[in-house]
C-alpha cells in the first residue's frame, strides 16, 4: 500500500511539474493567408467571405504551443467545448467577418475548427468571445497588408519579390527578422509561387520571437528564390449561392 501511495505521489508531482513547465512554455504562432493566392487554387465564393473588406489577409489562425523543443510543435484540443457562436457578441461578430473567413469553404466550420482545436488551449483560458475577440483584434494590429504596403509592397501579378524584400518590412515591426516565416502555392503549370501563408510568432507575453519553424503544411511548398504576391478582387460571377458550393469542412489544415 504504501508503495502505492509514493508511486502515486510521484505520478502527480511528475504532472504538476508538467504542466508548469507547459504554461512557462507558451509561445504563440499567429498565421495569416493571403486571399490573392489562395483563391488562384481554390474556389473562394463571396458567400465565405463574409465582409472582406480586400485590405488585409485573412486569419488562418492563433494557435498557442510550446517552446519545449521547436515552434513546430502544437498542443491541441485541450477541453471539450463546442463552439457556439451565440455566445459571441455583436462586436466581435462584426470584427471576425471582416478578418477571419472560410474564403472556400463554411466560414462557421472553419471558426468552429479553430476554437475548438486551438482556442481551448490558450493559456489565459479565455472565453470563446475572448478567444475570438483577440485573434480578431490581432489581425488589426498586425495587419500584414499594411505591413508590406508600408514598405512600398503591394498586391501586384507581374512583381517579382524576394525573402529580403519581405523581412525587411516585418523586421520594421517585430524588431527582429526570424519573428517570421512563410510558404507558397506553387502552380504546377507555370512553376511559378505564389506567397500564401505567413506566420510571426510571439512569447506567452505577446513579444516576438522566432519563429524556428519553416516546414511547410501540406497544401503549401517552401517558397523559390523569387514569388509574386498576386492581386486579389471577387468578383460578380464569383457570388455564387451558398447551396452550389461543395462541402469542404475537412480541408483545413491546422
Amino acid at each position: 500500500m504504501k508503495i502505492r501511495i509514493i508511486l502515486l505521489l510521484q505520478i502527480v508531482s511528475l504532472t504538476y511539474c508538467q504542466q508548469n513547465d507547459e504554461i512557462l512554455g507558451f509561445m504563440y504562432v499567429f498565421a495569416q493567408e493571403w486571399p490573392g493566392s489562395i483563391c488562384k487554387f481554390l474556389n473562394c465564393t463571396k458567400t465565405y467571405m463574409g465582409n472582406y473588406d480586400n485590405a488585409r489577409w485573412n486569419t488562418h489562425g492563433l494557435w498557442p504551443n510550446t517552446m519545449l523543443e521547436t515552434t513546430c510543435g502544437m498542443i491541441f484540443n485541450c477541453k471539450d467545448e463546442e463552439y457556439d457562436e451565440d455566445k459571441l457578441t455583436i462586436a466581435t461578430k462584426t470584427l471576425i467577418d471582416v478578418t477571419w473567413n472560410g474564403m472556400y469553404a463554411d466560414t462557421f466550420t472553419f471558426r468552429k475548427h479553430e476554437w475548438e482545436k486551438h482556442g481551448t488551449c490558450h493559456p489565459d483560458n479565455l472565453t470563446q468571445n475572448g478567444y475570438m475577440s483577440r485573434v480578431g483584434n490581432l489581425n488589426n494590429q498586425y495587419n500584414y497588408y499594411k505591413i508590406l504596403a508600408s514598405a512600398g509592397i503591394y498586391p501586384d501579378d507581374d512583381r517579382q519579390l524576394t525573402d529580403r524584400e519581405v523581412r525587411a518590412a516585418f523586421t520594421k515591426v517585430l524588431g527582429i527578422s526570424t519573428a517570421m516565416t512563410y510558404t507558397c502555392q506553387k502552380d504546377p503549370t507555370t512553376g511559378k509561387f505564389y506567397i500564401a501563408e505567413l506566420r510571426t510568432c510571439f512569447t506567452q507575453a505577446m513579444k516576438p520571437r522566432t519563429c524556428d519553424c519553416s516546414k511547410p503544411i501540406s497544401a503549401f511548398v517552401t517558397c523559390g528564390k523569387t514569388f509574386y504576391y498576386p492581386t486579389f478582387l471577387l468578383s460578380v460571377n464569383e457570388q455564387i449561392e451558398f447551396e452550389e458550393i461543395p462541402d469542404l469542412s475537412n480541408s483545413f489544415l491546422e
